[in-house]
């Protein structure tokens, strides 16, 4: 069992990029397909669809992009980011070896305009519109992936050389004792 483990975490290590980026492809598609579903009249898996991104988003009709006459399951912000971060995943995937680590500071600045525009309207200083809802959601998801994509890379590789450095060792060839000449 220690060893289907291990292997299976070898595995996860080497391909973590490609589970990251289908996940990401997933979870950005998925509360598209929930208003395509509903205009098929599938309203089955669409109400499960946003019942589950119900968890991560407020899905305010006034906030959200609408697909085919039917609101997506989640907002435009949540939609910049995810699609950002999926789109960031793959374009990292292609690019690493070019790519500098993002700075944690910048980082953080690519995310303030998501915190003035969000707490601004939070606190009823003004309204924001789609288009910065939109663009502050997608500076964000590319902040997210270009700052945590190398330190995932780094902390799979240091996993998958703990993992090596530990594996149990085959014990020398065992020599068996010859039976004695009669």
């Amino acid at each position: 069992m220690a060893a289907a483990r291990r292997r299976a975490s070898l595995w996860a290590t080497r391909h973590w990029l490609a589970l990251a980026n289908g996940f990401l492809l997933a979870f950005a598609a998925l509360p598209a397909l929930a208003p395509l579903l509903h205009a098929g009249g599938m309203a089955g898996p669409a109400d499960a669809i946003v019942r589950a991104y119900s968890l991560v988003c407020h899905q305010l009709p006034s906030r959200s992009y609408f697909v085919a006459g039917w609101q997506m399951a989640y907002c435009e912000r949540d939609t910049a980011i995810y699609a950002s971060m999926a789109l960031s995943g793959l374009a990292w995937a292609r690019f690493r070896r070019r790519l500098p680590p993002l700075h944690w500071s910048l980082c953080l600045l690519l995310a303030l305009p998501m915190a003035a525009d969000g707490f601004s309207q939070l606190f009823g200083l003004r309204e924001s519109t789609w288009q910065l809802r939109t663009l502050t959601g997608a500076l964000f998801g590319l902040a997210c992936v270009w700052f945590a994509f190398p330190l995932l890379a780094t902390s799979a590789k240091l996993v998958r050389i703990a993992l090596r450095a530990s594996a149990p060792r085959p014990a020398g060839r065992l020599r068996l004792p010859t039976p004695a000449a009669a």
